[in-house]
């Protein structure tokens, strides 16, 4: 089915002033999230030493590699970010082509194209969604690979599906979670077809094509899982474990949050830690649109099919998981990824509802064409209302990002100015990837060994009798009383009275270690 211009006017003017609020949001200053700074880093440590897999961290490693190209041609983070203004207009695109090739209409007489539009605009407006658009976080690029695996494997078009799904499981955990629901769907599915005596269904390209179907279907598991089990065979050697990776994310959460598992902590407490992604996160990321969601879901099931829910849903229920368990940190953009399935669920809530409003006006309207009119008014109406709700919640949202984004990091920034003046080019030991970024400094000066292991002051003292001077710039709480190896030339961002807070540059040279003079 294709769409009336008048939707195609209307789904290019949305898309295209939410591109330009993020064009002027990446425009206003730098990244405000520090895990994009990270991301990046890893990428031109790469360049340093591409047989470093510890380098990754507790990180999947795609979103790594695909920087390192950009990064060896003289691209910067900026240029990711920029990335990303255009992959959040791709990811409501496509939802929007798939929900018009699949909806239907019902008792109000909605057109698909209107309710693919609203599942749009849902999501592209979805703060969350914004956001992320502004940042160099994998999630955008996560988002559309997941909702290309989820219509490509409704569809039966399982080369796509391998492929996209294979990429988003080097990507983002989460992924493995759909993994393991197509894995069960591709078991149960027949045996329940059986059960019932239905005929499996098929986009029959002829009957050689129609045997080899099962077949095919598998390649949507077997991709993934050869990957996955490929990097974490050549994990092992470095994590001195299989799957070593999971353990420290697990551990890094724990640590970071202070708490343990919910099952740990009554009741009360587990209910509320399941429910905080499925329904919490949606009503602060959502917020209007969400009274919509419980209608639309049977409907969504029908229509856009059981696979693609399940296939989304399964990320849903990955982060529901891992925040109970406490592997996670219960982060609003765990919800990115999701944002599809759940702008879809209330776009076809207001479907729902509309028809439902044309069945119970047949009571008082007896005309077919009055009562469906009346429907659609009603959808409508619902529609309006609750993306003028997403859009005042956008207009928050942006306007605290913008002014977080204007601020940005003074203390790091003035640090990277002083680096930048430095004469010459000494090496410069630094462990805070924000640092090393906004320095503007060619990456092949910086070493990226942790400062607060103290064998790294081993490195430092070798380097500084090799070449005269070396600087470290690291966080004052990570030196340990390791500046008296040198002289502190500079700190940025101290807070009155508090030895530990703030960024501190300590200039060592040929003779660290020895009495001052």
């Amino acid at each position: 089915m294709r769409a009336r211009w008048p939707t195609v006017v209307a789904l290019a003017l949305a898309l295209t002033a939410l591109t330009l609020w993020r064009v002027w949001c990446v425009s206003s200053g730098p990244d405000v999230d520090t895990d994009a700074y990270a991301h990046h880093m890893i990428a031109r440590a790469i360049l340093a030493d591409p047989h470093d897999l510890a380098v990754h961290w507790v990180w999947l490693p795609l979103f790594h590699y695909l920087q390192v190209p950009l990064i060896a041609v003289g691209g910067t983070m900026q240029d990711v970010r920029w990335a990303n203004v255009a992959l959040s207009a791709a990811t409501p695109l496509l939802l929007f082509a798939y929900v018009l090739r699949t909806a239907r209409s019902g008792e109000s007489r909605i057109a698909p194209e209107a309710v693919a539009l609203v599942a749009a605009l849902f999501a592209a407006a979805c703060p969350i969604a914004m956001q992320m658009g502004t940042t160099a976080q994998p999630e955008p690029l996560f988002a559309l690979l997941v909702l290309g695996v989820a219509m490509a494997f409704e569809r039966r078009r399982y080369v796509t599906a391998a492929v996209l799904l294979g990429a988003a499981t080097m990507l983002r955990y989460e992924a493995w979670a759909s993994l393991a629901t197509i894995a069960a769907l591709l078991v149960v599915e027949p045996w329940w077809r059986r059960r019932r005596g239905s005929a499996a269904p098929r986009a029959s390209k002829g009957p050689a094509a129609d045997a080899r179907e099962p077949w095919r279907a598998w390649l949507v598991v077997a991709v993934p899982v050869a990957l996955i089990l490929s990097w974490a065979a050549v994990r092992r050697p470095v994590d001195g474990q299989w799957f070593g990776f999971l353990r420290q994310t697990h551990a890094f959460a724990e640590d970071a949050l202070h708490q343990r598992s919910a099952f740990d902590r009554g009741l009360l407490a587990l209910g509320r830690d399941a429910l905080y992604y499925p329904i919490y996160v949606p009503i602060r990321v959502l917020g209007p649109a969400m009274p919509l969601v419980p209608f639309g879901i049977v409907r969504t099931v029908r229509q856009q099919g059981s696979r693609f829910v399940l296939v989304l849903a399964a990320c849903l229920g990955f982060v529901s998981l891992t925040w109970v368990m406490r592997a996670q940190l219960g982060l609003d953009r765990h919800f990115v990824c999701v944002v599809p399935l759940y702008a879809t669920f209330a776009a076809q809530g207001m479907a729902t509802i509309a028809d439902g409003a044309a069945r119970i006006g047949g009571r008082a309207i007896r005309e077919p064409r009055r009562r469906a009119r009346a429907g659609r008014a009603i959808g409508a109406l619902l529609a309006v209302l609750s993306l003028a709700g997403v859009c005042v919640a956008l207009d928050v949202w942006m306007g605290f990002w913008q002014s977080s984004i204007r601020r940005g990091w003074p203390d790091r920034v003035a640090v990277g100015a002083y680096l930048r003046a430095l004469p010459g080019a000494p090496t410069i030991f630094c462990d805070d990837a924000t640092v090393e970024i906004l320095s503007g400094i060619d990456r092949r000066r910086f070493d990226r060994h942790w400062l607060d292991d103290p064998h790294t002051w081993d490195l430092v003292s070798d380097v500084a009798r090799a070449h005269g001077v070396v600087y470290v710039a690291t966080w004052r709480r990570k030196l340990h009383g390791d500046e008296r190896e040198g002289d502190v030339v500079m700190i940025a961002g101290a807070v009155p009275g508090d030895d530990t807070s703030g960024i501190a540059v300590v200039r060592v040279t040929a003779d660290a270690g020895a009495p001052p003079r």
